[in-house]
């Protein structure tokens, strides 16, 4: 007689469990980065508003996007075209010289590199302690400056404002930090100012504000500001309000540059993705706006408006349906 084997409580109950037990959560989907800037820079904010709103659809979108530091504008158009990042953000004159192989990428010329939403605009600063005298661009000689780290839009395009401003090199004592740290530098005295580029409010011009070391912000000449937006029509004269700054001396508002920042990819990228990319922004414009201070003033026709490089056919795609493009 052949015996089976006796099927205990126990077994059972193993076996209802295999039966029953849920199958485990699907893996998260891939990621995408958005190659920003410093962890206090306007940049990382902004990449920051465009991801959280993605990836409230991750599943269903099936990619999701990070926010990665960077040490600014020029290393994330490297690091877009170079395929180390799928976006990036820069300003818009920084992009138009990348694609046309000018400074600093003369004889490669990124044509490959496509808009898909214009940003605010990031504004020239200039934060000097009260004590050094700094009142105007020309009192930076022999003064100690620093203009950010290597790769950033405001190591790249302080060299320039100086010389147009009357300085030579030679003139002023330059250090390359990253501008995370001017705001420690200048209030432990190891600069007397420091040049960053930047959408306003800003985390960095907060933070030296609030030490012991009085600060101010120093406006740009009249006759700079019409000399560089006439030869340049990236260019827009921009007044920085003080009223988020407390703690900086000379109230009211200070002339200066801006520039339009732009989340950007290649044209390689997909159509999809861009697409609903734009669309969760675009259908979300008041949650997005609400992410940031510095994106609180942005109109659906600033961000469907990028001249210095073509728009990704995802966004051109949505901003026609939107009728916001031609």
């Amino acid at each position: 007689m052949v015996r089976y084997p006796l099927f205990t409580p126990a077994v059972f109950l193993i076996g209802a469990l295999l039966v029953l037990t849920p199958p485990s959560h699907a893996a998260p989907p891939p990621s995408l980065a958005i190659s920003s800037g410093t962890t206090t820079s306007s940049y990382y904010a902004a990449a920051s508003a465009v991801a959280k709103l993605f990836n409230r659809k991750s599943q269903e979108h099936g990619v999701r996007l990070a926010t990665v530091a960077s040490a600014g504008s020029v290393a994330n158009i490297d690091a877009v075209a170079e395929g180390g990042a799928a976006f990036g953000i820069a300003e818009t004159e920084l992009l138009k010289r990348a694609a046309q192989g000018g400074h600093p990428w003369e004889g490669k010329a990124m044509t490959q590199l496509r808009a898909v939403l214009g940003l605010y605009p990031a504004t020239v600063t200039i934060v000097a302690a009260v004590d050094s005298g700094i009142r105007r661009v020309v009192d930076l000689k022999a003064k100690r400056l620093n203009i950010g780290g290597p790769g950033s839009i405001d190591n790249t395009f302080a060299g320039a404002l100086l010389q147009m401003s009357g300085l030579n090199p030679g003139d002023v004592i330059i250090s390359h930090h990253s501008t995370a740290l001017a705001p420690e530098l200048l209030q432990k005295r190891d600069i007397d100012a420091y040049i960053c580029i930047v959408g306003h409010p800003n985390l960095t011009v907060l933070e030296a504000s609030a030490g012991k070391r009085k600060v101010s912000l120093v406006p740009l000449d009249e006759e700079l500001i019409k000399q560089v937006t006439l030869q340049n029509p990236l260019l827009a004269p921009v007044l920085i309000p003080t009223r988020s700054y407390p703690g900086v001396e000379l109230r009211g508002t200070v002339p200066s540059i801006g520039v339009r920042s732009v989340l950007f990819t290649t044209a390689d990228q997909s159509e999809e993705t861009v697409y609903r990319m734009v669309r969760e922004i675009m259908t979300n414009l008041d949650l997005f706006r609400r992410q940031h201070p510095i994106l609180q003033e942005l109109t659906p026709e600033q961000i469907a408006h990028v001249t210095a490089i073509p728009l990704h056919p995802g966004a051109a795609r949505y901003f026609k349906e939107s009728g916001l493009i031609p």
